[in-house]
């Protein structure tokens, strides 16, 4: 009798992880869809090294160490928690979540690439302003002023969903937003010293990351 509750709770445990742990279109579909961002960060990566050799002048304040950190101890973190706290599972609608997850995660990327590709020269990963650079207000900048790294937040939150652990999406969530909200901080005092009074008018009509609301 305890030999079959033991591999009842085993197999219950188990039905508690991500999906993508326990059927293999869901572990297809997920593990595509993480090497399509890996690919995508590794591009924009190479992209930013390469603008960055003729703009020099970096005012960071260790920023994009501090966003990257958080976001892959987040990533860690969250992933681990959903794998061995099943307490904290999501039951309710999960094949919705994960399929939303999907959806906002592919979204995400293809939000932040767009993004990069309308900066163009202008793009860098480290906070730092061209010689010649001027206010950027076409395509995604129309409505927001940071759309590569809503794009990122769309990703990260997809993630998360995929995980179906609610305390897993807290972690990566929570983390990236207080990267997030410090880097945007320097970037925009940065633009506003260097761009002057356009980029205070720019300011005035857009939000941050979410178009009318935040």
């Amino acid at each position: 009798m305890s030999m079959l509750l033991e591999k009842g709770r085993g197999r219950k445990v188990i039905q508690m992880q991500p999906l993508f742990s326990q059927q293999p279109v869901f572990f297809w579909t997920f593990l595509i869809s993480v090497i399509i961002w890996r690919v995508m960060e590794t591009f924009v990566d190479i992209r930013s090294r390469q603008s960055f050799r003729t703009n020099p002048r970096r005012q960071d304040n260790g920023s994009f160490i501090t966003l990257i950190t958080l976001i892959l101890l987040s990533l860690l973190f969250g992933t681990l928690i959903a794998f061995n706290v099943p307490a904290t599972t999501i039951t309710v609608a999960r094949f919705f979540l994960f399929w939303l997850g999907i959806l906002l995660l592919n979204g995400g990327i293809v939000l932040r690439w767009y993004a990069i590709n309308t900066l163009g020269a202008y793009f860098t990963t480290k906070v730092a302003i061209a010689p010649n650079q001027t206010l950027i207000e076409t395509g995604p900048y129309r409505l927001i002023r940071h759309p590569s790294y809503t794009g990122l937040m769309l990703t990260l939150l997809g993630y998360s969903l995929c995980l179906t652990n609610w305390v897993s999406s807290l972690v990566i969530v929570g983390c990236a937003l207080l990267g997030l909200s410090y880097r945007i901080r320097v970037e925009e005092r940065v633009l506003m010293a260097q761009l002057g009074q356009p980029y205070r008018e720019y300011m005035r009509h857009t939000k941050r990351l979410i178009p009318f609301v935040l």
